[in-house]
């Protein structure tokens, strides 16, 4: 809000005070004694209509003044944090890169390339994706160009292995073997939310593969390259392949490069040797002929004008003045002998003012507006850390009857995102190890993205699993946090169902004081337990990602021949990782408000400062007619105190006998 504005509007106001209550000469001269006034004066009838005539013009007088109130408010512009999604036309870029050792610096070099192409993109969002034997996702599809060219500089640095970065890798060798293909690009493709899942409302987004590996697989996959690319064809993902190993094995079609090649191009994507000068420039083509929807992009906190209130306090008040003053001063008076009424003079001008200021104040509530404009993003003083159990026991069915746990989550996480627009979010999910699946970031569709597609982990590769598995890469991040901007707030949110499956007792989940600011631990799960679904690591028939099993048992985890494993939550744990982290303990169960939770959340001042960007929005000229409509009720507030000031004193009862 332009607070200034109110101050030369309260010294108008002042200048019309002063000018409604100073005694003027020529009304003195105007004035013609009358033989008598006082008993006309003192008549009741008199009387009564000075009163109705005082009456009328104080609500003419109160009127007024909150008709000059509310319109200086408006034109000063008052402003609020609102979330909008702008429109865009989008096209979605997974980069999906082979973090084997002999793929370093092919990686680099891919990473090195987007990252400038970062700079250039308008509306298309970018990921990145790594994997060896098994993946990681490095940050999810995002369109904040200058996270996304952050990231991609401190890979670029972990594939040139330069000092401080020798934990990039960390997560990619949690399977059995090495580069291996097909699962790798099923898990890039998994990045994207889902044709028929959780993510599939809405208009479909572009979507393509940045695939590099030489394609040399190393152990045995849950799924090859061929049933990869399939599965890429069937979700409209095109998946462009480059190769820094393309060289000569011969002219047989199962030959690595010919398999690469042939892979890519059943997608309808294409292929290239990583050192080709056409690489490149056919990837940006093939992508930018893909079509791209108009969607609504991600959900932004923008300082946005708020008139409304003013504005509809202004145009009842212009309208209530013109009603009073209408009883005061009718705009005609009559003629004489019955000749039609004619116009006052000064009072047809005095009309035609008033009939302005209300055509200036409902074309204001109108909200009109130029194109071509924009609005400061605004940004909430808070960071907030997500710390999701991905284990398989969280999509064990009994939240809300029978719907996994994780569905549970999903919802939770969003409804907290939208309580705190303009936060930075970052989300650690944690199974056998844990995983920054998001850092901080206000990009709030790359977490409505990496919510959508949380998975639990392969069955497969189930190890038994500790609740407090995320306590150190959350200590390392609030940390970092708190290094980088001291005084911003650290909320932690951790959702879990509290069953430990290692055969050790979880660590503490403890930090130094003042790490945590708020937050709350969240229970999925009952007493009762649920089945659970195996997660193959195929996919679901369903277009979402973690396929069930389809043995003997419907695909569902088994308790050593016993019938189907039921998992329970475990709300004594739970209890004990609040305690530890000072956080409220609130169980969850479907259709719950996130009333409960948020209380403890303390949200900062939503605050713009200059590098927060803007959102393109119309430039809004309502303040201009506001502005207009407080100037022409200037005179009209110095004419009602004049009336008021020139209003004799009501006679006493006793004046007439």
């Amino acid at each position: 809000m332009l607070w200034w504005v109110l101050l030369p509007a309260a010294a108008a106001v002042a200048w019309a005070v002063w000018a409604g209550l100073r005694r003027n000469g020529r009304e003195d001269v105007r004035r013609r004694p009358v033989a008598h006034a006082d008993r006309l004066t003192a008549l009741p009838e008199y009387q009564a209509a000075l009163r109705r005539h005082r009456r009328w013009l104080l609500v003419a007088g109160t009127a007024c003044a909150l008709l000059l109130a509310s319109t200086a408010v408006a034109a000063a512009r008052p402003v609020d944090v609102a979330t909008t999604r702008p429109e865009q036309h989008n096209r979605d870029i997974m980069l999906c890169l082979d973090a084997s050792g002999s793929m370093s610096n092919a990686d680099a070099a891919v990473v090195d390339v987007f990252a400038g192409l970062a700079r250039k993109f308008d509306g298309e969002r970018i990921g990145l994706t790594i994997f060896d034997s098994s993946a990681v996702q490095v940050f999810p599809l995002t369109d904040d160009y200058a996270y996304a060219q952050e990231q991609l500089q401190a890979a670029k640095d972990a594939f040139d292995g330069k000092p401080g970065s020798s934990g990039f890798l960390d997560g990619t060798w949690s399977g059995r073997g090495s580069s291996l293909i097909g699962d790798g690009l099923a898990s890039c493709l998994n990045s994207f939310q889902g044709a028929t899942g959780p993510g599939a409302a809405g208009p479909q987004r572009s979507r393509s593969v940045v695939l590099a590996t030489d394609n040399f697989l190393s152990g045995k996959p849950i799924m090859t390259l061929e049933q990869a690319a399939q599965l890429a064809k069937e979700r409209s993902v095109h998946v462009y392949a480059l190769n820094p190993g393309d060289v000569d094995y011969g002219a047989g079609t199962d030959q690595p490069g010919a398999r690469l090649r042939a892979a890519a191009e059943s997608t309808g994507g294409s292929y290239y040797a990583l050192d080709s000068p056409d690489a490149v420039a056919g990837i940006v083509s093939g992508v930018e002929k893909t079509e791209a929807a108009a969607i609504q992009g991600a959900p932004r906190a923008v300082l946005t004008e708020v008139p409304g209130v003013p504005l509809a306090t202004a145009a009842l008040s212009a309208l209530v003045l013109c009603a009073a003053l209408w009883q005061v001063q009718p705009p005609l008076r009559r003629g004489r002998h019955g000749t039609p009424p004619r116009p006052a003079g000064p009072g047809r001008r005095a009309w035609f003012r008033r009939s302005a200021v209300v055509l200036l104040v409902g074309a204001a509530a109108l909200r009109p507006g130029l194109p071509g404009g924009n609005v400061p993003a605004a940004s909430t003083d808070l960071n907030v850390f997500f710390v999701v159990d991905t284990t398989t026991s969280m999509v064990a069915e009994d939240y809300g009857g029978a719907t996994p746990r994780l569905e549970g989550v999903r919802k939770d996480i969003k409804a907290i995102a939208e309580q705190l627009p303009g936060a930075r979010f970052s989300v650690i999910t944690f199974d056998t190890t844990a995983h920054v699946r998001m850092p901080l970031s206000t990009d709030t569709l790359a977490l409505e993205t990496i919510t959508d597609v949380l998975e639990p982990q392969v069955t497969a590769y189930a190890k038994g699993s500790s609740i407090t598995a995320a306590r150190q890469v959350l200590a390392e991040r609030l940390a970092a946090a708190r290094d980088s901007h001291p005084g911003r707030p650290r909320l932690v949110y951790y959702l879990g169902d509290g069953e430990q499956t290692s055969g050790t007792e979880p660590e503490a989940m403890a930090f130094d004081a003042g790490l945590v600011a708020g937050g709350a631990v969240l229970g999925y799960g009952t007493a009762e337990g649920g089945r659970m679904k195996e997660n193959s690591g195929l996919d679901a028939g369903d277009g979402s990602a973690g396929g069930a099993g389809t043995g003997p048992h419907g695909g569902y985890v088994q308790d050593n021949g016993a019938g189907d494993a039921r998992s329970v939550i475990d709300e004594g744990r739970l209890r004990t990782i609040s305690a530890q982290l000072g956080l409220p303990y609130v169980h969850r169960d479907a259709g719950a408000p996130v009333a409960d939770m948020m209380r403890q959340a303390h949200p900062g001042k939503a605050e713009h400062s200059d590098g927060d960007g803007s959102v393109a929005a119309r430039t809004e000229v309502y303040w201009l007619l506001a502005a207009g409509a407080f100037l022409l009720a200037l005179p009209e507030a110095a004419a009602v105190l004049r009336r008021l000031r020139g209003l004799p004193r009501p006679a006493r009862a006793e004046a007439v006998r």
